[in-house]
């Protein structure tokens, strides 16, 4: 009798820690979630560089716009598929609204091309990435020794998001059956911008990436979504609001 009551309490014994022990590689697991470690670390990245940003003389906040006059040009990988970008090629002005945050910048563009007969397709893109100010040419001091604002700047960074494309004029509101294609985008870029003053700036910005576009006017062989590559080169005059 005392034998099957030692052996019933020694079972429940190691079932209670068994219990315990997986309650702790539970708690273990669950203690630090890995979107906080990412966030962290984003954080920390963010930060640093905007440190780094306002020691050189950058800004840490710059709420922009830009009139935008110049040309795009693309191309898919399968020509048997009508590619948006190459479809609307050519020259082209338009719009952009943004803001940057220490690093990262968000942007909205939109671009009127021209065709031989006026006006052409349109495309609108809204971009989001990393982005550097980095002044190169100083604005030197002020009769109190304080820092004027750099003279010129440049901004390299990456950025993706969507397009939407047209191979008309909009007629607004923008809707699907004005679309020709739409779809994702992931760019590089490289501006480079002569600064007046705080707010205002006359410069250039080259972009350059792969698309993946949906939705392909006149399909062909059943496929209504292209791929491939496409870039802009355009003149820019900015207005910056920002410290």
């Amino acid at each position: 009798m005392t034998d099957h009551l030692d052996n019933g309490t020694a079972r429940r014994g190691a079932v209670a820690a068994t219990s315990h022990a997986a309650r702790q590689r539970h708690v273990r697991r669950r203690g630090f979630p890995s979107w906080l470690a990412a966030a962290l670390i984003a954080a920390t990245v963010l930060v640093t560089a905007g440190a780094a940003r306002a020691q050189a003389g950058g800004k840490l906040i710059d709420l922009h716009g830009s009139v935008l006059v110049g040309g795009m040009t693309g191309r898919g990988t399968n020509s048997a598929v009508p590619d948006i970008f190459r479809q609307s090629q050519g020259a082209g002005f338009g719009l952009e609204l943004g803001a940057r945050l220490l690093i990262l910048d968000v942007s909205i563009r939109f671009l009127q091309m021209l065709g031989p007969n006026g006006y052409g397709g349109t495309m609108l893109t809204g971009l989001v990435g990393p982005m550097m100010e980095i002044p190169i040419v100083s604005g030197g001091t002020d009769a109190d020794g304080k820092a004027r604002p750099p003279k010129v700047v440049i901004r390299p960074g990456l950025a993706a998001g969507v397009a939407f494309g047209t191979l008309v004029p909009v007629d607004p509101p923008l809707n699907d059956a004005q679309l020709a294609s739409k779809g994702l985008l992931a760019v590089g870029r490289f501006g480079v911008e002569r600064m007046f003053g705080r707010f205002l700036g006359l410069g250039g910005e080259l972009q350059g990436g792969y698309h993946y576009m949906f939705g392909a006017s006149n399909a062909v062989n059943g496929s209504d979504h292209s791929q491939g590559w496409q870039g802009s080169l355009f003149a820019t005059a900015s207005f910056h609001l920002g410290i």
